[in-house]
């Protein structure tokens, strides 16, 4: 099943093999796992199977920041332990109106 968040700017992934089709613009990835043990892993790749990010955890209460700040065709987690994972999307805003 494809994820269907990508028009929020934080998209919540928290299995393995939930794929994003489309291109995103990721700025960071956050892993958090409050019932993590040692030795938890974490695997994000993307649509042609290259590594993006690859985390053990090393506790209880992980959380975990990786910045990426780039376009992804594709992503997708080949391995979560615990937890979930954020992946937060660069947006571009429109600058606020100011009358003069």
């Amino acid at each position: 099943m494809a994820n269907t968040q990508l028009d929020t700017p934080v998209i919540k992934m928290t299995a393995v093999s939930i794929p994003l089709i489309n291109e995103t613009d990721v700025n960071y990835f956050h892993w958090v796992s409050k019932g993590a043990v040692a030795g938890d892993d974490l695997l994000v790749v993307d649509g042609d199977g290259n590594t993006l990010w690859e985390e053990v955890a090393d506790g209880a209460n992980y959380s975990k920041i990786h910045v990426i700040k780039n376009k992804v065709k594709g992503l997708t987690i080949s391995v979560i332990d615990s937890g979930t994972l954020y992946v937060i999307r660069r947006f571009q805003y429109l600058k606020p109106f100011i009358r003069e």
